[in-house]
């Protein structure tokens, strides 16, 4: 049976271990795209340097010349050596260019090989001042070592320094450490000629430098640390308790055949398990405290928190306690507190607000923006856990961040996110920077300000209702102060236009009078009632001038409403006898339309105390209101009824007047509107002109006269409509509700009247 060949075996699955290992850099290069690239290519070496040593060992290579074999592997060091100084450069993100080292690396290779073939014609010896010798392979030997010595000095110098400034990827500087170390121990046993150990060496060293390159998230070495040893001392104790029980039995009961060591032995192995966690926590404390020099009591601290914050009311003490205890428990250079509110971005596209909060800083930091579809969000709404900007590197669940996200990120120098929810809504984050040791946060840490986060969730929404209310407070005292600015103005013009309305009319009086006698004079000539032609122009200035009339008595009418100078002449009136005259008055212009207007029997309706010519007013203008809008062959009716005696607006009884229509009907919108002065339903521009033909254009001012003088007798005037229909002809009912009797003086009510 023939025997293994231990080493080319080794050799064998190194090299498997590395082209597995290129093949996951190659699935997953995105993490780190220069460092992926770099390492790449170092396994691509290590893999065909541990091929080489296989396949020379099994003697697959015979063929080659042993001077060649025996310079290949030497060779392959120093590639490695060049290589690994820029994967070191490129993991920690060296900014300066590596052409120098590029063309030294070739440069030194090619004098290498030069050298070796002998193609400058070198004696195999060469001779120095002072008499020693040195031959031509034990100078490319030490020219080798030296080559190799320069580029891991150059990664050894690159990863101090790194290590020095306790950059934020301290924890990959402390395992790209451990990883320099195998590298130099394993080509130092490999030039001393121990090549298993050499290769052991550099092959755990290639694995755990591809691991720290790939992993999203590297463990804390002090961590381990700490658990290894407190597991070590347990495992030590357990040991020492275990003998010290078997020689404890044996000692205090040596005369006991019964006493099996088997039973004693179980007996001990089942306090142990009992004992094993209770002993193990109190081992990682004392094992913690020792390491980190004794540390604070994370219990203690979350307690004298809570209390601190529990009736906070201030954003910016808030945001001082919560980064200040965060801060000194985790040992954190810095940290900001961020307000985080749902709006909606200039584009269109829901976004989250990041609004900082001061604080103990000397500057509020620079407010930040995410998309509500972007991972970090859907992170924080979805797992409600922190994030480390290790993760937002490298982790591929973060890889469509903005350059807009990442700059702000990058700008807050933070080294942890933590999100704050209330109600589970998003409504704060916590950032800190990096420890001031370097070291990563742990899944402890972690924890830990979860915590923090969560007992900062209720004050914070305290603090931001409060903050609203505020808010909420000073843009009503603004929205008042505009809205009282707003109306006196109205005040103004409604006075402005009063005072127009009362003089436009008081002036116009004059010359229509004049125009009304002169006319009315020319029409009396005897000459002129002879020629037809003349006496038709004068008719129609007559009613012109007449027409006029109308409309200037209701512009004083509205004046004197509007300015409450409305003189009422109190006494009893039959409203069957007034309304009747008013329907008189308008029969012949409703029989020009074919509309019928039908009366109920009104007299038995009780007399109202009030003023005739006023009140006459009052039903002219609804009627004619109800003829101008029913289409031709409507109809108008009008009823009326007594009203009981009621405490609250007829303390003496009243009567109700309906007057219902066949026309097109009212808006519900419109229903209070139309009782507003120069108010005109639909538009204007079409509008008809004439005094009761179908939709005929006015002043505007019937309905508010009706309503000012009818409010003035403490009476109240309403409409009813379905709707405006000009098809299916709706109908309006304005109903009028009168006192029998004033109780006092009456007092024109203030009007209603549009902004202009």
């Amino acid at each position: 049976m023939p025997l293994i060949n231990v080493p080319a075996a080794f050799a064998l699955i190194a090299s498997l271990f590395c082209f597995v290992s290129a093949g996951i850099v190659l699935t997953r290069r995105d993490y780190r795209t220069q460092a992926s690239g770099v390492l790449l290519v170092y396994l691509s070496v290590s893999f065909l340097w541990f091929l080489e040593q296989a396949l020379r060992r099994t003697g697959q290579l015979d063929f080659l010349r042993e001077e060649f074999l025996s310079l290949v592997p030497f060779y392959g060091v120093l590639i490695l050596a060049i290589t690994f100084f820029f994967l070191t450069r490129a993991l920690l993100g060296s900014r300066a260019s590596g052409l120098q080292w590029s063309l030294l690396g070739l440069i030194w290779l090619a004098a290498l090989a030069i050298l070796d073939m002998n193609a400058l014609a070198i004696p195999p010896k060469l001779m120095f001042r002072g008499g020693w010798m040195l031959s031509r392979q034990a100078l490319s030997f030490v020219l080798m070592i030296a080559g190799w010595a320069v580029f891991i000095g150059g990664a050894t110098i690159l990863t101090t320094r790194a290590l020095r400034e306790t950059s934020r990827y301290y924890t990959s500087v402390s395992y790209w450490v451990l990883v320099l170390i195998l590298m130099v121990a394993g080509d130092g046993h490999f030039f001393a000629g121990q090549v298993a150990i050499g290769s052991s060496l550099r092959l755990a060293g290639t694995l755990l430098a591809t691991y720290v390159i790939l992993a999203p998230r590297l463990p804390d070495i002090s961590h381990i640390m700490r658990r290894s040893l407190s597991y070590l001392i347990f495992a030590l104790l357990a040991v020492a308790l275990y003998t010290a029980g078997l020689v404890a039995a044996q000692l205090v009961f040596p005369g006991y055949t019964i006493l099996n060591p088997i039973w004693v032995g179980l007996i001990l192995a089942l306090a142990l398990v009992f004992l094993f966690y209770p002993i193990l926590v109190r081992i990682q404390k004392i094992v913690w405290g020792w390491m980190s020099g004794g540390g604070q009591d994370s219990t203690n601290l979350l307690r004298q928190y809570s209390q601190s914050i529990t009736n906070l009311l201030d954003l910016d003490l808030l945001a001082t306690l919560s980064v200040k205890t965060a801060s000194e428990t985790l040992d954190a250079k810095r940290g900001f507190l961020f307000l985080v509110d749902f709006e909606k971005g200039d584009d269109g596209h829901n976004i989250f607000q990041l609004r900082g909060v001061k604080g103990t800083q000397k500057t509020t930091p620079l407010p930040g923006r995410l998309r509500e579809e972007c991972s970090l969000a859907l992170y924080f709404r979805q797992e409600y856990k922190p994030v480390t900007q290790h993760d937002l590197d490298f982790n591929r669940r973060f890889r469509d961040l903005t350059s807009q996200e990442r700059k702000w990120l990058a700008n807050l120098g933070a080294e942890v996110y933590v999100p704050i929810y209330a109600k589970n809504e998003w409504i704060g984050l916590l950032t800190l920077g990096p420890k001031d040791s370097g070291a990563a946060f742990t899944a402890e840490d972690l924890a830990l300000l979860s915590t923090i986060a969560d007992q900062t969730a209720v004050a914070l929404e305290n603090t931001r209702l409060v903050e609203g209310l505020v808010r909420l407070n000073d843009e009503f005292r603004r929205a008042y102060v505009a809205l009282d600015q707003a109306n006196r103005h109205l005040e103004r013009l409604d006075r402005t236009k009063s005072d127009f309305i009362s003089i436009s009319s008081h002036e116009l009086r004059t010359p229509l009078t004049l125009i009304s006698g002169s006319s009315q004079m020319l029409l009396d000539e005897p000459g002129l009632q002879e020629n037809t032609y003349y006496k038709q122009l004068l008719s129609k200035i007559q009613i012109g001038a007449q027409r006029l009339h109308e409309v200037v008595d209701s512009m004083l009418d509205i004046a004197k409403i509007d300015t409450r100078a409305l003189e009422l002449e109190q006494k009893p009136v039959s409203i069957h006898e007034l309304i009747r005259a008013v329907c008189n008055d308008l029969q012949l212009s409703a029989q020009e339309r074919q509309q019928s207007i039908e009366m109920q029997d009104l007299s038995a309706l009780p007399p109202v105390t009030a003023d005739v010519s006023s009140l006459r007013k009052v039903f002219y203008h609804l009627i004619i209101n109800a003829v101008k809008y029913t289409p031709d062959g409507g109809k108008i009716k009008i009823s009326g009824q007594a009203l009981e005696p009621n405490l609250s607006d007829l303390p003496k009884g009243g009567i109700e007047i309906v007057i219902s229509d066949t026309g097109i009907g009212i808006d519900p919108r419109f229903h209070e509107l139309i009782f507003v002065k120069f108010y005109q339903t639909g538009e204007l521009a079409q509008h008809s002109s004439g005094k009761t033909k179908f939709k005929g254009g006015g002043p505007g001012l019937g309905l508010a006269i009706a309503r000012g003088i009818v409010e003035a007798h403490h009476g109240r005037i309403w409409v009813e409509s379905a709707g405006y229909d000009e098809v299916g002809c709706p109908g309006s009912k304005f109903h009028v509700v009168l006192p029998l009797r004033q109780t006092e003086s009456p007092q024109p009510p203030q009007m209603i009247s549009l902004p202009s």
